[in-house]
């Protein structure tokens, strides 16, 4: 056997290790429990990081937290909202304080809420093509399929792909925006 085939097996023999031993599992997802999460269902489910373990706070921005997105969306809400099913949730592990995101795959797109602390010079600092955005917030505008708005001292960054077109899915992503202020 020569070096370069040696060190080819050996790196097969070393992912396909690496591979059994993150687990694959599956989300089950409530949307008729407004406090529903999704839940691993597989072995692994125990090696994973509780989510109780980081700060899970629905608090008003202002406040010094930065609310956690997947809290102040249930799956029902995403669900009525994107009129999609939901297939995967991706969350953020960090910290309250700094920017914390939700990320709901969908059947059919995708849907993502970023939550970062700001203010309003600091939102006003934005790519020259942005376009303003009236009707929700203290400040809002559009910048690449984006909707940025400013509530407080709170940065509420939304993008939808579920709907056909961009201004469909501008329309997501307000109801979203109005969604998050309400829950703050």
């Amino acid at each position: 056997m020569t070096a370069r085939t040696l060190r080819r097996t050996l790196a097969t023999v070393a992912a396909a290790g690496l591979f059994a031993l993150t687990g694959c599992g599956t989300i089950t997802i409530s949307t008729d429990d407004a406090s529903a999460s999704p839940t691993p269902t597989s072995a692994s489910a125990a090696k994973q990081p509780s989510s109780a373990a980081t700060t899970e706070t629905g608090t008003a921005a202002g406040d010094g937290e930065t609310p956690n997105p997947c809290k102040l969306l249930t799956p029902a809400d995403v669900n009525s909202l994107t009129k999609k099913e939901i297939t995967q949730i991706d969350r953020s592990n960090s910290e309250a304080g700094s920017t914390r995101y939700c990320q709901w795959q969908l059947e059919a797109g995708v849907l993502a809420v970023f939550l970062s602390p700001s203010s309003p010079g600091d939102f006003d600092v934005r790519d020259p093509a942005a376009q303003d955005y009236d009707g929700v917030g203290d400040k809002a505008f559009t910048a690449g399929g984006h909707l940025y708005v400013l509530k407080g001292n709170l940065q509420i960054d939304v993008y939808a792909t579920s709907g056909g077109n961009d201004a469909e899915n501008l329309a997501v992503e307000k109801a979203v925006a109005e969604k998050v202020i309400s829950q703050l």
